[in-house]
């Protein structure tokens, strides 16, 4: 990151992502052993998508300045401003049956959540699914698809975008009340190089232990960071909707929300917004 002055005074430039600077000092098994930078694609899970398709190893990552397409859960769109923020996905080829798979989004979002906390001593939250928040707001989020053939798993698909470097003028009016950055909430600006090498040696460490361990030490960390749970919430999971007290992610990492007649309902993914 470098400083350029020019008639109006002074003008931040934010230094561009290297790989040989995201590789130098990188300490991974391996997430990030194989690296694809690209100066903008559609969206970087459609690049991994086919990269995965054509035999790229477990651990592949695919990283981005900028997307024209970039997405989020349910089809939203991710603004994804050049320069600005963390643009990343990575092929996962775990041995595991598809209905293991979803547990792999939560292990994003704690990785998520050590890779800010690490970098910025910002303390990061998740909001279940696949939320990471820093008071109160969002600044981050995951995308997991996998695909399957048959009973086999091929791949998952893992995506991040968090909002590093935007300024309080790069959200639109409405966003501002949901959405941040970890710019914004730190107060200065934030080294994406760092963040990157920082969530790849987290998510190194994470998917080791699941491949190990299994599932259930992810879900012990995300139910400590996840603020949903003992929030009033309402769930919306296609034409249908919900409200309850969520009570506890399962060891597949549903959402279970206790409605006001007391009877329990397992999500596996949907909408939540939290009501008090």
């Amino acid at each position: 990151m470098g400083l350029m002055v020019d008639g109006e005074g002074v003008q931040e430039v934010l230094t561009p992502l290297q790989e040989s600077e995201i590789r130098a000092g990188l300490s991974t098994r391996r997430i990030g052993t194989t690296i694809h930078l690209f100066q903008e694609v559609d969206s970087t899970n459609d690049e991994a998508v086919a990269l995965a398709g054509r035999g790229e190893a477990d651990g592949t990552i695919v990283i981005a300045e900028a997307q024209r397409l970039g997405r989020g859960r349910i089809g939203r769109r991710w603004q994804s401003p050049k320069g600005l923020g963390l643009y990343l996905s990575v092929i996962l080829r775990p041995t595991i049956p598809p209905h293991d798979a979803p547990v792999l989004t939560l292990m994003g979002a704690v990785a998520g959540t050590e890779a800010i906390e690490r970098t910025t001593g910002l303390v990061t939250a998740i909001k279940w699914p696949n939320d990471l928040i820093v008071h109160g707001r969002k600044v981050g989020g995951m995308l997991g698809e996998m695909a399957v053939e048959g009973s086999r798993l091929l791949h998952v698909i893992l995506g991040i975008g968090i909002n590093v470097n935007q300024t309080e003028a790069d959200f639109d009016g409405e966003l501002r009340q949901a959405a941040s950055s970890l710019r914004v909430e730190a107060g200065h600006p934030i080294d994406r190089t760092a963040i990157v090498r920082s969530f790849c040696e987290s998510l190194d460490g994470w998917y080791e232990r699941f491949l190990c361990d299994g599932p259930l030490p992810i879900l012990e960390h995300a139910r400590r960071r996840c603020l949903t749970l003992g929030q009033q919430v309402t769930a919306r999971f296609g034409d249908q909707e919900m409200s309850g007290l969520a009570v506890e992610l399962d060891d597949d990492g549903r959402l279970v929300i206790r409605d006001a007649k007391g009877a329990s309902h397992r999500l596996l993914a949907g909408d939540v917004t939290l009501t008090g």
